[in-house]
């Protein structure tokens, strides 16, 4: 790491593949979405990465006692698990400035890292086969085996619980792994890769891992025959994309997809105890969550109580850099969603709906530096809301939908 002219630390961030630190690549800028300020540098190597983030995987399943050692898994999920409780402040520290996360809500997602591995740690042991008799002098067994190389394609609202929730699995289970994050959380990766090689007993290509700005890695990883099984959170329509990809060689597809399911009051509900909740609903990661609470109906009685006292709370929200500990709201992740945002907002009051409280970009303090993007092509959904999708896309696919 260097210290640029103005104090603030630059790091250089690497893909792990094969055991080894790689920066090939053109080199990116990461940045502080809060300020917009360089924190560091990327390399962006999406489809070569992947080639051999994919390879080193598949000589590991093949060539390493992995897939048949189920207390090495055991052992190295436990390993993992303590690396990450003890640089716990460290990636908290790059997780709430790389993110936006204020504090309080990254430590909440690195807390739950540890228990979901040792966990897993457990179901490793679990020996895979179990007999029956389904006649007298005869035996029937279930056998449990790996099936090879399984991609993780993880989100940057949450990357790190939301890569560990799919990674410590497919690890028990004897696969060995590809991790595929964007490039908006890099230097977060980048740290975790660092993190996880501090598992002593973990073979080389076990664990890979990459990150990149557009969709061609992730594009390989679906495409690849051997990738069997893939884990994808994000966008419905970007599921949909790559279920059709996959369909042909019958991979294996986990997705968690986008949803809209409504926050509900009824008229006996208590508001003193509801509205501090639904504020938080809809604000929590600068509501780039797959929990945000996007949507509230409700009961006629209660209309006007609910949606003065919201107005009122979401008022004083305090909306801030990660780093200042008064924040109670981070930003959003980058310009283009920034200004997507706005577009959708601007989009529905041409269209009818009425405003009770207009938020919007920011425009005094430091989180006002956010500049529009110049305009797409006539007719395109960046010249329509300024969005520019990154990292959770898929050729062809509209990924406008927010998970």
């Amino acid at each position: 790491m260097t210290r640029t002219p103005d104090g603030i630390t630059s790091r250089k961030a690497f893909n792990w593949i094969d055991g080894s630190q790689c920066q090939e690549g053109q080199f990116k800028k990461s940045i502080d979405p809060a300020t917009y300020n360089v924190i560091g540098h990327y390399p962006d190597y999406g489809l070569e990465a992947a080639k051999f983030a994919v390879a080193a995987a598949c000589k590991a399943f093949r060539e390493t006692m992995w897939a048949h050692d189920h207390e090495l898994r055991a052992r190295v999920l436990d390993q993992l698990a303590c690396a990450f409780e003890r640089n716990r402040d460290r990636l908290l520290e790059i997780l709430s400035l790389e993110n936006g996360k204020v504090k309080a809500e990254a430590a909440f997602e690195l807390e739950m890292v540890a228990s979901k591995l040792r966990y897993s740690a457990a179901t490793a042991l679990v020996e895979g086969g179990r007999a029956m008799t389904p006649k007298p002098g005869s035996i029937s067994l279930i056998l449990r085996q790996p099936m090879g190389v399984a991609a993780v394609i993880a989100p940057w609202n949450s990357p790190v619980i939301l890569t560990i929730r799919s990674l410590a699995p497919a690890l028990a289970a004897g696969c060995t792994t590809v991790i595929k994050l964007p490039a908006q959380v890099a230097q977060t990766a980048s740290v975790m890769a660092e993190i996880m090689a501090e598992a002593e007993d973990l073979p080389n290509g076990v664990i890979n891992l990459f990150f990149e700005s557009g969709p061609e890695g992730s594009a390989y990883l679906v495409d690849s025959p051997d990738v069997p099984v893939v884990s994808f959170t994000g966008s419905t329509r970007t599921g949909r994309a790559i279920s059709s990809s996959g369909a042909r060689y019958l991979k294996r597809f986990g997705m968690e997809l986008g949803g809209k399911t409504p926050m509900i009051v009824f008229d006996d509900a208590d508001l003193d105890a509801a509205l501090p909740v639904l504020e938080k609903a809809l604000t929590v990661f600068s509501g780039q969550f797959c929990m945000t609470g996007s949507r509230l109906l409700v009961q006629n009685g209660k209309y006007e109580a609910v949606r003065d006292g919201l107005v009122e709370r979401l008022r004083n929200v305090k909306v801030g850099p990660a780093a200042d500990p008064s924040s109670d709201m981070g930003p959003l992740i980058d310009r283009a969603n920034v200004e997507r945002v706005d577009g959708v907002v601007e989009a529905a009051i041409a269209a009818g709906a009425k405003v009770v409280e207009r938020g919007g970009p920011i425009k005094v303090g430091p989180l006002c530096k956010w500049r529009l993007l110049p305009p797409g092509p006539p007719g395109s959904l960046r010249q329509q809301s300024g969005y520019r999708p990154r990292g959770d896309f898929w050729p062809g696919a509209d990924d406008s939908e927010v998970r």
